[in-house]
């Protein structure tokens, strides 16, 4: 009976809701104060967690439903779920309203574009098996259908690689099968098409008017959902140009100064681009150094190994005392108080960073761990992901008053600080597993194998290696004390946010409570970003409004180091792969685009050839020295640099990667940081980054623009980011055109030989490299 009485009141509001106009907000703002994220429909039912979005699921009145949407159970307010299903004929763009006390709390709901496909098998293996990019690379079984060894694939919208596995091993392609691409390691991938047949009409920006805006669309739209701080408001539509005029709300409860407009659109081939729009006292923002270091689309990432980037305080300086560890693979006396030492010489404002980003710095074992044949040696946790505890400061790095001061500094110098933190598991001293070994998962399997790095068919439960136990995230009392120590870093010490550790193998249950207990024991906007490598879904599976905002993009890095560090100019799965990216995480995400990372050799290596892409780079940093030995390397560097920093995303800067510190896989590529006797090369590359950051950072189109790829044919990727009245593209080719570009056009004035510029309409600086940026602001702009 009460089942039936919410739906009569949902049928109520919802014939109440469709009466009045939109823009006539209440003055109650949406009591959601975070962007609600888009819910991305399955084929089938989709379970929206209510959590996700009202922490108090009981203040929900009822629910909503928008274009196309049917709800399967009404299940609020005893439950924390609600189900849907999309119509078959329903708009790819909808909506639902969670009411509470009568004031709407809008989200986006897209329609699924996978579609089930299947994928015949024309060898001559009877044992076989497939395993892909819609699979994590994770091998699955084929079926018999009719005589022929078939996979059913359910695919995502776009071109997505797999292969076979032909008795246990994967099958060599040569390159001249039909439907195959290069992996970008040396090898071959088939590929399936389940691209769009038509392309969407594409929305972008037109003009910035009195409290308001307009945007346009290249062609009809089936729906329109613009949402103003996550309640729906109205646009007025002239032909396929739309009119928003922002209601006078108050919003100065909020933590944040700068509010958000979002606009989602169809048509009949499908979702379309959307807009973000930062809002500040009713007014769109055009002056990007209005924004705020918390404004999460402006944030610029710096990633440092603390014991490898400088050493401040030489007492503390203490390798681990035991001669099976080599000294690359030991301490190297990097602490916080060199973090705090170049925080306060300006290092990074010189570099234009806003956000430091540290490598966990818990206390770690004092004893040797794990092995590595040849040369022999074992390992000391300077890294800091063996963690004995979960809140104390490892010595080794300082203690609790020098992290504070960093906080401090950094913050005085409107800049954020996150801290690495590992939840996934700890290292076998640590009192938790001590005192709890029942809070482990299992080390053994059911069949007697050993349940270490099964990182897919054993996700949630594997252990990294046989000294670091998994925890076990099924018990309550496990997810209650890990997201109490997580929590305690963002009280006791003011942190920005997180960078989370091994995201994937943790269940969702830790991330929507620790986002919870966040939210409500701070004041101020907190980043969290993960870790997960694997298929776009189970990347974005993790990004919610409740649980965190977003991971690291490592496809389209690993599709760029393809594109960039070689010099054949194939800029097609680049493309790609940003295409994809776009259409799975928004055209205005927040994913991490990394220069990269400690667990990849350096890009730099890469691309001088110093190491190969078809070989083990972890073996080749221990049996030869890598070193430099193509300095065009320096300008493909300054590529994926110039890449990062004009696409949509946060660029993430790994450190040394402003200068080109070389080097092959872990530890290779943690060598001590260098600050002085850079080479020129290296100081040029510095320079540039430098330009770039600044250039990213004060450009609105680069921060909030729509994005274009005009051109990836002859050589030449030319992609157009959009915002009101500035326009910036950016040019990347291996030749000599880019520089007759420059010269040819009326706009640069020659400044030395190199064959790189970056231009604005106030100043043009040439750098070494082959890209240009190309930056236009209208005049009344």
């Amino acid at each position: 009976m009460k089942n039936i009485l919410i739906l009569l009141i949902a049928i109520l509001i919802i014939s109440c809701d469709n009466s009045k106009g939109e823009n006539n907000l209440d003055a109650r703002t949406s009591v959601i104060e975070v962007m609600t994220t888009p819910v991305y429909a399955t084929q089938g039912e989709t379970n929206i967690v209510i959590s996700d979005y009202i922490s108090n699921t009981e203040s929900v009145d009822s629910i909503t439903y928008g274009n196309g949407i049917l709800h399967k159970e009404v299940k609020m307010p005893d439950s924390n779920s609600d189900i849907i299903a999309m119509e078959e004929d329903a708009p790819a763009v909808s909506h639902i309203t969670l009411w509470t006390k009568g004031i709407r709390n809008d989200i986006p709901v897209f329609k699924s574009t996978s579609k089930t496909m299947e994928i015949p098998y024309s060898g001559n293996f009877k044992n076989v098996q497939i395993k892909g990019e819609f699979t994590n690379w994770a091998p699955q079984d084929t079926e018999v259908v009719d005589g022929k060894i078939v996979y059913q694939a359910t695919v995502p919208q776009g071109k997505f690689q797999y292969l076979f596995l032909e008795g246990g091993n994967e099958e060599k392609l040569t390159g001249n099968e039909p439907n195959v691409i290069s992996n970008g390691m040396g090898g071959f991938n088939r590929v399936i098409d389940n691209s769009r047949k038509a392309n969407p009409a594409q929305l972008s920006y037109g003009e910035i008017l009195e409290q308001g805006f307009t945007f346009k669309s290249t062609g009809g739209l089936d729906n329109v959902v613009v949402l103003y701080e996550n309640q729906k408001i109205e646009a007025q539509k002239d032909g396929n140009t739309y009119t928003v005029q922002l209601p006078k709300v108050d919003f100065s409860d909020r933590i944040s100064k700068t509010q958000l407009v979002r606009v989602y659109a169809s048509d009949e081939n499908g979702r379309t681009n959307d807009l973000l729009i930062p809002v500040q006292d009713n007014q769109v923002v055009k002056d990007p150094t209005k924004l705020a270091r918390s404004d999460f689309h402006t944030q610029v990432l710096y990633f440092m190994m603390v014991d490898r980037f400088l050493d401040g305080d030489t007492s503390n300086t203490k390798p681990v005392p035991d001669p099976e560890i080599l000294p690359a693979a030991n301490y190297m006396g990097g602490d916080l108080a060199g973090v705090l030492e170049k925080i306060n010489d300006g290092y990074f404002e010189e570099m234009g960073i806003n956000t430091i980003w540290l490598s966990p710095i818990t206390q770690n074992p004092e004893g040797a761990y794990g092995l590595w044949p040849e040369p022999r040696t074992k390992f000391s946790g300077y890294h800091g992901y063996w963690p004995i505890s979960n809140t104390k400061v490892d010595y080794r790095f300082g203690d609790e008053k020098v992290m504070k001061e960093i906080i401090e500094e950094a913050h005085k110098k409107d800049m954020n600080v996150i801290l690495d933190y590992v939840a996934n598991h700890v290292h076998e001293e640590h009192p938790v597993y001590k005192n709890h070994p029942d809070w482990a998962t299992n080390l053994y399997l059911e069949d007697g194998s050993l349940n270490t790095e099964r990182w897919d068919d054993q996700r949630l439960t594997t252990w990294f290696d046989t000294f670091m136990p998994t925890l076990d995230f099924s018990k309550p009392e496990v997810v209650e004390k890990m997201t109490d120590s997580a929590l305690y870093w963002v009280t006791e010490y003011k942190l920005d946010g997180f960078r989370h550790d091994a995201t994937k193998h943790v269940p969702e249950e830790y991330w929507r409570t620790l986002t919870q207990k966040v939210r409500n024991n701070t004041d101020r906007p907190i980043y969290q970003i993960g870790e997960t490598y694997g298929s776009y879904d189970l990347i974005r599976s993790y990004v919610s409004t409740g649980m965190l905002d977003a991971q690291f993009d490592f496809n389209q890095y690993d599709a760029a180091v393809s594109a960039f560090a070689k010099a054949d100019s194939d800029y097609a799965n680049l493309t790609e792969t940003l295409k994809k990216g776009l259409e799975y995480y928004g055209h205005h995400h927040l994913m991490g685009n990394i220069s990269g990372n400690q667990d990849r050799a350096r890009f730099i290596s890469y691309a001088s050839g110093d190491v190969r892409f078809d070989e083990d780079a972890k073996k080749a940093g221990w049996t030869r020295d890598i070193v430099m030995s193509d300095s065009t390397a320096y300008d493909r560097l300054g590529m994926l640099q110039a890449f990062n920093m004009t696409m949509p995303g946060v660029p993430v800067i790994y450190y040394g990667d402003e200068y080109g510190s070389i080097g092959a896989n872990d530890p290779d590529n943690r060598r001590m940081m260098k600050f002085d006797n850079l080479s020129d090369r290296e100081k040029n590359l510095r320079e540039l980054v430098q330009v770039l950051v600044k250039l990213r950072r004060n450009s609105m189109s680069l921060l909030y623009g729509t994005t274009k790829i005009v051109s990836e044919n002859d050589g030449i990727l030319a992609i157009q980011r959009s915002y009101f009245g500035e326009q910036t593209t950016v040019y990347f080719n291996e030749t000599s055109l880019i520089l007759n570009m420059a010269r040819n056009n009326n706009r640069f004035r020659e400044s030395g030989t190199a064959i790189n510029a970056i231009v604005t309409e106030k100043n043009i600086q040439i750098k070494p490299g082959n890209f240009m940026i190309l930056q236009m602001k209208t005049k009344k702009e």
